[in-house]
């Protein structure tokens, strides 16, 4: 198993991002030589989003996902999202074509990740729960599975956040769908919107702790899903906005993943 860290000349970025990526070798590791026993050929690959005031190094300080990436043999590939919920930007800044198009296709020609959309997905935490979410139903062709994990879910007319309030998120959401009222969620960005409107919906794996104060519009987004007949596999427990529950809930999604 490899872990390194890669920069590229982002054009929808317009500037040089960098990733760092979990890549299976031959062998486990240098202590467990054991061949990896999986056929070989182009490996399934999930691109995991962090949160809000993280960065791509998040996932590997805070979880075990080396270990769960080498029990299941999968490339994890982990992008910094700069706290840009992970969509395009009235600026330029296309973090939302970065995601679902140009790292996917630069990533595929530096490693030798499968290209089928059955072999792809996507997952994140909060912030990068969000991106997962929009991203996975914006893009449908390219991700076969979502991961999502106590995530923000934007949607027109929110009634679970006060957007008038002053301070760096709402400066974000403000900056990034060109208003100080959710009336003016665009489709694009509504998580509720993006969902009716795929028709090419991944599978999901939808979490949230009981004592998270996101809790609520997951909550409420599983019911939603339950209501409109969208398979979907939901895990709610005891737990907070935290690493604690963010490793449980990789371990229990990757399970389900590879059921």
């Amino acid at each position: 198993m490899a872990t390194l860290t890669a920069t590229f000349q982002s054009r929808e970025l317009m500037r040089k991002v960098s990733f760092t990526a979990i890549i299976p070798t031959a062998t486990k590791s240098l202590y467990d030589p054991t061949p990896v026993t999986e056929e070989s050929g182009p490996l399934k690959t999930l691109y995991l989003l962090h949160g809000w005031d993280g960065n791509q190094e998040d996932w590997i300080q805070n979880t075990r996902i080396v270990k769960w990436a080498t029990q299941y043999n999968i490339a994890v590939i982990m992008p910094s999202g700069e706290n840009s919920f992970y969509v395009d930007h009235p600026s330029g800044d296309n973090y939302g074509k970065f995601i679902g198009r140009e790292l996917v296709e630069e990533t595929r020609k530096l490693f030798p990740l499968s290209s089928k959309r059955e072999d792809t997905y996507i997952g994140g935490l909060s912030m990068g729960g969000y991106g997962a979410l929009r991203n996975g139903y914006h893009f449908s062709d390219t991700f076969g599975k979502i991961l999502a994990f106590s995530s923000r879910v934007f949607q027109k007319n929110d009634p679970y956040h006060d957007l008038t309030e002053d301070g760096p998120i709402n400066r974000r959401i403000w900056h990034m769908i060109g208003s100080k009222s959710f009336h003016d969620v665009p489709d694009n960005i509504d998580i509720y919107s993006l969902i009716k409107n795929c028709h090419n919906k991944p599978d999901l794996f939808l979490s949230c702790g009981t004592e998270d104060f996101l809790f609520e519009e997951n909550r409420a987004l599983h019911e939603y899903l339950n209501e409109s007949g969208v398979e979907h596999k939901y895990m709610e427990e005891p737990g907070e906005h935290n690493w604690s529950f963010w490793e449980s809930s990789i371990q229990e999604a990757l399970a389900w993943v590879f059921k």
